[in-house]
């Protein structure tokens, strides 16, 4: 009976307590850090070491609390409940900085310091006598985070301008702070600089993997994926901005362990950033198994992630530059929806389940032939006549599809592609015409394996499951086709394709051509749309992912089937 009692116990929650100023406007300092510890599911406790008047336009007053006073409540939090961690953010002068510095020493804790020195517009925010008085805070950090102008000043880094770092200068830097500090373990945090993805790929090739690069969408292969480019143009997003990258660098004894490499975020709603940073680490700490052996790299990139998504998904708050939203972790979602910073969450994470499978498909080998025109005749003489009766069960599902939509935009989307499917039937028989094959002759053809499996599958899925099932089933094709058009046409443009006397030439344009990657760019966007409304669980996304990796091998089966031919 006992131990049926325990079991019904409320489980504590991990215990960061954060020693900060207070800001009036909420967007950082202690309200920021606490509302990040509630996000996280910890239990958040606080020491006050000054009180702003303060709003989204700037700090209009500071009063700063009596450092006796500051270990007072230190001593009252820490001996009623231990902490897991403890976040230091500012600490507004020396005396309040060596006062802490004494009680740190008898404590074993985990402490994170963000050192709150330099704002982001440029202004110090503490006096150099209590930035003298950090050194003797550095070496009971185990985790410091620094902004670019503060690890500079810190370092006296001899550079020319402090928001034009390359990354080499970066890595640099971060192993000097390091160094200089004494603090364990040192992220530079790279917001005040942008970085070219030439850079971190120039990087990356140099190093031989001496460390990891952790790219923000999980793998950098995902932003070679031509219809996610393609579709970012779609929706206006300049090139310019896509290339806008931030590089948080992550240093350990003055070695680097890791490169966080993400895209940049254009937005102003970002007060707050570092303290939010920071606490999300305490708390990353606080809740990953260390049991894993890449527990440091899981923890940062769980922080960043956090604090990235925050700023993606603020909104508007008073004059200046607005708060983070600290909350969005509470809206329980299996994907986060469509933004300017990430616009194809869905399409993205459906790539991206599976790379290598992907690949298979719009890189296999069928295609690549065909691209350098050394594909045999008869192999795609074969594949076309299969592909013409494929795109009567395409169209079949699609008239279904229409047939179960209950919007305006499902029925417009289904029909849509409907039409496009008709232009490229006939494509398909023109295509037989130059090859000498009537129309009689490809009605008559029978239908093969692999067309019959995948046709099968599409109409059953359509059938037996609801809409966005369907929009799953017919996905891959669409999509698939529009990369296969465009990776065939940037082939072309380095030399490992041709178009000059090509017998294919025709099909490689059809599918990058205008109408066709128009019927793929309203396709993403029927997606993430469709997705948007109508937010999948965890479940319900794993369906979904496992419906597209289907068809990708059913497709995969299609190119086969085609080189079977010669086998």
């Amino acid at each position: 009976m006992a131990s049926s009692s325990k079991s019904l116990e409320t489980k504590k929650r991990p215990h960061i307590l954060t020693i900060a100023g207070s800001d009036s406007s909420g967007g950082a300092g202690i309200q920021a850090d606490l509302k990040t510890i509630e996000a996280f599911g910890c239990y958040g406790s606080s020491v006050l070491t000054g009180l702003t008047a303060q709003n989204t336009k700037g700090v209009q007053g500071v009063h700063e609390v009596p450092a006796e006073f500051v270990t007072q409540q230190f001593k009252s939090v820490v001996t009623d409940d231990y902490p897991k961690c403890i976040k230091l953010g500012m600490l507004t002068n020396s005396s309040i900085i060596r006062a802490l510095a004494l009680e740190l020493k008898q404590w074993d804790t985990i402490n994170v310091l963000d050192p709150v020195m330099i704002s982001t517009s440029g202004h110090a925010l503490l006096p150099e006598d209590a930035i003298e008085a950090m050194k003797e805070l550095y070496p009971l950090v185990d985790y410091f985070t620094p902004n670019i102008p503060e690890a500079i000043k810190l370092t006296g880094y001899s550079t020319t301008s402090q928001s034009k770092l390359n990354l080499e200068q970066m890595i640099e830097l971060a192993k000097l702070t390091n160094t200089k500090t004494g603090a364990f373990t040192v992220l530079l945090k790279g917001g005040h600089t942008s970085i070219s993805r030439r850079e971190v790929l120039d990087i990356k090739n140099r190093e031989k993997g001496d460390y990891d690069i952790v790219w923000e969408e999980g793998d950098d292969d995902l932003d070679t994926i031509e219809v996610l480019s393609l579709y970012s143009a779609y929706k206006q997003i300049p090139k310019s901005e896509e290339e806008q990258l931030v590089v948080d660098v992550l240093v350990n004894k003055g070695e680097v362990v890791a490169l966080f490499v993400g895209k940049k975020i254009d937005s102003k709603n970002t007060h707050g950033t570092g303290c939010t940073l920071s606490t999300a680490i305490a708390c990353a700490y606080a809740t990953e198994s260390r049991e894993v052996p890449d527990f440091n790299l899981r923890m940062f990139k769980k922080a960043i992630s956090y604090t990235k998504t925050a700023i993606a998904s603020s909104y508007p708050f008073g004059q200046g530059h607005g708060p983070l939203n600290h909350a969005h972790l509470s809206v329980k979602r299996a994907l986060p929806p469509p933004t300017k910073y990430n616009p194809h969450p869905f399409v993205s994470h459906l790539i991206q389940s599976n790379l290598p499978l992907w690949k298979s498909y719009v890189k296999h080998p069928f295609v690549v032939q065909l691209g350098k025109g050394t594909l045999p005749k008869e192999c795609f003489e074969h594949y076309i006549k299969q592909d013409y009766h494929y795109l009567k069960h395409y169209a079949r599902a699609h008239a279904l599809g229409a047939y179960k939509a209950n919007s305006f935009e499902d029925i417009k989307a289904f029909t849509d592609i409907a039409g496009h499917i008709a232009r490229e039937s006939e494509m398909h028989v023109n295509y037989c015409k130059s090859f000498g094959i009537d129309l009689p002759t490809l009605e008559s053809t029978p239908e093969s394996a692999p067309c019959a499996a995948y046709a099968r599958y599409v109409i059953d899925i359509g059938t037996q499951g609801d809409i966005l099932d369907l929009y799953m089933s017919v996905a891959s094709c669409l999509i698939g086709y529009g990369e296969v058009g465009l990776w065939l046409q940037k082939q072309v443009e380095v030399g490992e394709a041709t178009l000059e006397g090509n017998l294919y030439r025709k099909w490689m344009e059809d599918y990058s051509g205008k109408d066709f990657l128009g019927a793929v760019e309203r396709g993403i966007e029927n997606l993430e749309r469709r997705i948007a409304e109508d937010p999948p669980t965890e479940a319900r996304l794993a369906r979904l992912t496992a419906i597209w990796h289907e068809c990708v091998r059913l497709e995969s089966a299609f190119w086969d089937m085609g080189l079977n031919l010669i086998k």
